[in-house]
C-alpha cells in the first residue's frame, strides 16, 4: 500500500486557523495541509501528532522509513533568503523508522561504495560544468581581465551556495543568470562595495551609490577587444 503524504509547514504568516479546533495558528507554527493558502490542521489535530521527526540527512533512511509508513508528514520551513520552502525532515511512525534503521544497517557497505563512486563521477561533472559556465562568461563578456572567468564561474557555481550558478537557468547558461554572476563580481571586486558596510548605510542603499559604476564595468567587458593592424 502507498504511503499517503502530506506536506507540514512552519508558516510565515499570521492568518491561518485550524479547520478542527478553529484556534489561530501562530507564526512560525506548524500547519498541515497541501499548501500553506490551503485549508488544513494544526499539528496537535493533525495525525502526526505522535509521530518522531527524522531529521534530513541520510537518503536511504528517508527513502526507506517513508515506504514502511502508512503516513508521511513532511516538514517544510520558508528560507527568507531563496524565498522558497525548503525540507526539514518528515514525520513518519516509530516502528517505519527502526526497520529503516535495520535495512539501512545490512547494506551500509554496499551503499558506502556506490557513494564513493558516485562522488567521483560528481566531482567531474561539475569541474565540467564551471569550465563550461566560465566559457559562457567569456563568450557574453569578451573583455573580461584574463582567467577572471574561472574566478567569477567557481564563485557562482560553488555548491550548496544558493548562488546563480546553481539554479536550473543557469545550467542552461542563461545570459540573465551570467550577468548576475557577473555583476555580483565586479560589486565586490571592482568597487568599495564591502568597505560602506558599517557606516550606517543600507544594503540597498549601497547597492544604488554603485551601482553607475558596476554597470559602466559591465559595459567595459561586453566590449570585443579590437585588434591593432601592428600587432
Amino acid at each position: 500500500m502507498a504511503t499517503e503524504s502530506q506536506n507540514i509547514y512552519l508558516t510565515k504568516k499570521q492568518k491561518l486557523k485550524c479547520q478542527k479546533c478553529y484556534a489561530p495558528i501562530l507564526l512560525g507554527a506548524a500547519f498541515v495541509g497541501e499548501t500553506e493558502k490551503s485549508k488544513g490542521t494544526c499539528f496537535t489535530c493533525s495525525d502526526f501528532v505522535d509521530y518522531p521527526l527524522l531529521p534530513p540527512g541520510n537518503a536511504a533512511l528517508t527513502r526507506r522509513s517513508k515506504k514502511h509508513s502508512a503516513l508521511c508528514g513532511v516538514l517544510l520551513a520558508w528560507n527568507q533568503r531563496r524565498k522558497r520552502f525548503e525540507r526539514k525532515g518528515q514525520y513518519v511512525e516509530a516502528i517505519a523508522i527502526e526497520k529503516a534503521k535495520l535495512e539501512c544497517a545490512a547494506d551500509q557497505k554496499t551503499r558506502d561504495l556506490k557513494n564513493e563512486k558516485a562522488a567521483v563521477v560528481r566531482v567531474k561533472q561539475d569541474a565540467v560544468y564551471i569550465e563550461n559556465f566560465a566559457l559562457a562568461i567569456r563568450e557574453f563578456y569578451p573583455s573580461c581581465p584574463v582567467k577572471r572567468e574561472f574566478d567569477i564561474a567557481k564563485h557562482a557555481c560553488e555548491k550548496y551556495s544558493g548562488r546563480v550558478g546553481r539554479t536550473a537557468n543557469a545550467k542552461k547558461f542563461d545570459k540573465h543568470m551570467i550577468d548576475l554572476a557577473v555583476e555580483a563580481h565586479i560589486r565586490h571586486l571592482e568597487t568599495n562595495y564591502d568597505s560602506q558596510f558599517g557606516k550606517g548605510k543600507r544594503k540597498k542603499e549601497i547597492r544604488s551609490d554603485i551601482k553607475f559604476d558596476v554597470s559602466r564595468t559591465m559595459m567595459k567587458w561586453r566590449q570585443k577587444k579590437i585588434l591593432s593592424l601592428f600587432d
